[in-house]
């Protein structure tokens, strides 16, 4: 018995060193972006009689693993080892994302004639922990960090969506299938959706997240075929909002003006399409789609349906539907009878809400851009639904003037089924 006794010794060390390796691996912090407080030496171990490797200067930005409460493990571009934790400060991060046309150049320093880090697409996400002289933002995109002019950047308005997946939508770290895995939402989950970008929507729900499919999301639905011509409005001393609507396209060269002009903004808006227009001009549905607008069905051939049989009003919801499915792979969450005419046969037919409105600026009648804004004036108030049309010209020549003036008396622009909740 003795004999093994050496050997019971020798593979207790072992199983105790395993353990104990097993357990500093699991301690291990995950990596955060700090700040530096003050210059200080960085050193090739936890140690300050180990060698220097490097210097790091009073407000760079590191990424940096917490070792122990005295030393914390960094990485700046080239250089990594290992700094005081007391020369390190910790950072909050603020949501932007990239606005400048055809992405902005991530830097590994504050100078456009520093070497390139990477490059950021127009729409991503990014996570901005501060600012350097001369106008630039020190940024995170995925695991990159860097500098970005702070020009290039502008704050994303979220919009409520939910998880539309069977097996509920895969969670990437970037907008991109390599991206990596970070979990999955489950289906029906409700998140906030602040940006797209080629197919994929950055989101949040909870602790979780990162970039899912567009094609997995969809709008907020509101449950019946209840019929509303107002919102709801917010409480007190939250921010008012309005619910722009636009009829009858999409339009192929009026309905992309109008989405250029909404985007300029951060304005959601909802499009009530009729199903011919959404069939012949299926590219812009989907450009609709993905800037993060809400769909609506505004029947195939534009008829009073309460002049029809309860048949051939279903078969308008359902062609036009169809249309829109094929488009962009979701059904519409939001029906507009035309002229807003509507009774219980329409209604028993529907299984979505109706929605009419509480400013009609008679831009299809008057043509004329300037007298769009005069209407919203008139009428405006917080909760309000205001009827445009995008196949004028003159619609989207008015736009940006009703939005500037709405933004100007402190209000935000939601779609119908915001407005509704």
């Amino acid at each position: 018995m003795k004999k093994f006794l050496p050997y019971a010794i020798i593979l207790t060390f072992l199983i105790s060193f395993v353990f104990v390796d097993n357990a500093s691996a699991n301690a291990k912090s995950t990596p955060v972006i700090q700040s530096v407080a003050k210059d200080t030496a960085v050193y090739i171990e936890p140690s300050v009689e180990s060698a220097v490797i490097g210097q790091i200067a009073k407000g760079s930005y590191v990424t940096a693993t917490s070792v122990n409460g005295e030393w914390t493990r960094i990485k700046v571009k080239q250089l990594e080892g290992y700094v005081e934790t007391a020369a390190l400060v910790s950072v909050k991060s603020e949501k932007y994302v990239v606005k400048q046309k055809g992405g902005t150049t991530l830097f590994t320093y504050p100078s456009p004639s520093a070497q390139k880090a990477g490059q950021l697409y127009e729409n991503s996400m990014i996570f901005v922990y501060g600012s350097a002289p001369g106008g630039w933002s020190f940024v995170q995109y995925g695991y990159q960090t860097g500098y970005v002019a702070t020009n290039s950047l502008k704050k994303p308005v979220a919009t409520k969506k939910r998880v539309n997946a069977a097996k509920g939508a895969e969670l990437h770290l970037t907008a991109s299938p390599s991206g990596e895995v970070l979990g999955t939402l489950a289906n029906k989950t409700v998140v906030q959706q602040y940006t797209t970008v080629a197919g994929w929507a950055y989101v949040e729900a909870g602790e979780q997240k990162g970039y899912v499919k567009v094609s997995e999301l969809a709008n907020i639905q509101i449950a019946g075929n209840k019929v509303y011509n107002k919102g709801v409005p917010v409480a007190k001393g939250q921010k008012k909002r309005v619910a722009l609507t636009f009829d009858d396209g999409p339009n192929a060269k009026v309905t992309p003006q109008i989405l250029a002009t909404l985007k300029k903004y951060d304005a959601k808006a909802t499009f009530f399409m009729v199903g011919p227009n959404a069939s012949k001009n299926s590219a812009v549905v989907k450009q609709v789609y993905e800037a993060g607008h809400e769909i609506g069905n505004h029947t195939w051939n534009h008829p009073k349906l309460t002049a029809l049989s309860t048949t051939t009003v279903k078969q308008e919801v359902d062609r036009t539907n169809n249309a829109i499915y094929a488009a962009i792979g979701q059904y519409p969450t939001v029906f507009r009878p035309p002229y807003g005419a509507t009774n219980d046969k329409v209604r028993s037919v529907m299984t979505i809400p109706s929605i009419l409105w509480s400013i009609d600026t008679l831009d299809w009648k008057h043509r004329n851009a300037d007298k769009i804004l005069t209407y919203v004036k008139e009428s405006v108030k917080d909760g309000s639904i205001i009827l445009m049309h995008d196949i004028h010209q003159t619609t989207a020549n008015g736009l940006e003037n009703v939005i500037l003036y709405l933004k100007k008396q402190g209000y935000e622009f939601v779609t119908v089924s915001e407005i509704l909740q």
